[in-house]
């Protein structure tokens, strides 16, 4: 049986630590400032990100992983006598899949997912992917199972505004006028079906109180809760006792068996903005 090599998208948001332990291996995304590109996570970061909206009144642009990326990356794994399982970010986000579909279709022993869900929600499938190769799956058997799994993530974030998500346009349900007026601050959900955003909760109030109600509603069937991982995932300028607080909240629902925390990168901060709160999990 062919070793297995697990493959990403940088927008999987998952530590570095985890990546090595794993040795996952990522594909950038570009983040274009103006003129000049760069790599998601590798020499372009949040506070770049939030520096260059600041200056500027508008969003960066991304760019999916090209074909011929994705191509030099399996052809590499194929010529080393590997097999690939690629998970990728939601295809109804970004043309990232599709094009990793076509970089596949040369080979007979890479698959590919989509994960129909971004940030480390999307990378809680690719660390399902590792466990199922430590059990010893084949590729074909690793990507059969993780497919099983698409439609369980609960992929779920609170916004402290909806500027970015506007301006990006990536949220049907987004009405940033009436929203901002009302005090709203909304949680937005990635439906697992067709992999598209909108709002699915509207909080009112100070956002440390939101944060908390935000938490606390993620975690109200724990239950029916997959115990084996679970995230906490930020875009940055959220105070760190709104963290803890998450993590008190995790730790003291279930025994988990480990509680990642995660810091989104470029691609997924440049659609979200700064202190937007994350909690992602599978469900069983």
């Amino acid at each position: 049986m062919k070793e297995v090599l697990i493959t990403a998208d940088s927008t999987c948001d998952l530590p570095s630590h985890i990546i090595e332990q794993h040795g996952i291996e990522i594909l950038p995304l570009s983040v274009l400032l103006g003129d000049k590109s760069y790599y998601d996570g590798i020499n372009v970061f949040p506070e770049d990100i939030y520096a260059y909206v600041d200056q500027t009144g508008t969003l960066p642009k991304t760019a999916a992983v090209t074909p011929a990326q994705y191509y030099e990356v399996f052809e590499k794994a194929h010529d080393d006598g590997k097999a690939v399982v690629h998970i990728g970010l939601s295809s109804a986000i970004s043309s990232s899949y599709q094009n990793a579909c076509i970089a596949a279709s040369e080979f007979d022993d890479v698959y590919c997912i989509d994960s129909k869900s971004l940030c480390t929600a999307m990378g809680l499938l690719v660390l399902k992917a590792c466990d199922f190769r430590a059990k010893g799956f084949d590729a074909k058997k690793i990507y059969n199972r993780v497919n099983t799994l698409v439609p369980k993530v609960s992929t779920t974030f609170v916004l402290d505004n909806l500027e970015y998500l506007h301006k990006g346009g990536r949220c049907s349900g987004v009405a940033k006028f009436s929203a901002n007026i009302l005090g709203i601050k909304p949680s937005i959900a990635v439906d697992p079906a067709t992999g598209k955003m909108d709002i699915a909760k509207k909080y009112r109030g100070k956002m440390e109180v939101v944060y908390k109600q935000y938490i606390n509603d993620c975690l109200k069937n724990v239950n029916k809760i997959d115990t084996s991982r679970i995230v906490i995932a930020n875009s940055g300028e959220i105070s760190p006792e709104i963290i803890s607080f998450a993590k008190g909240v995790v730790e003291g629902k279930a025994n988990f068996d480990e509680v990642i925390l995660a810091d989104a990168k470029c691609t997924i901060s440049s659609h979200c903005g700064p202190k937007t709160l994350a909690i992602f999990y599978i469900r069983k």
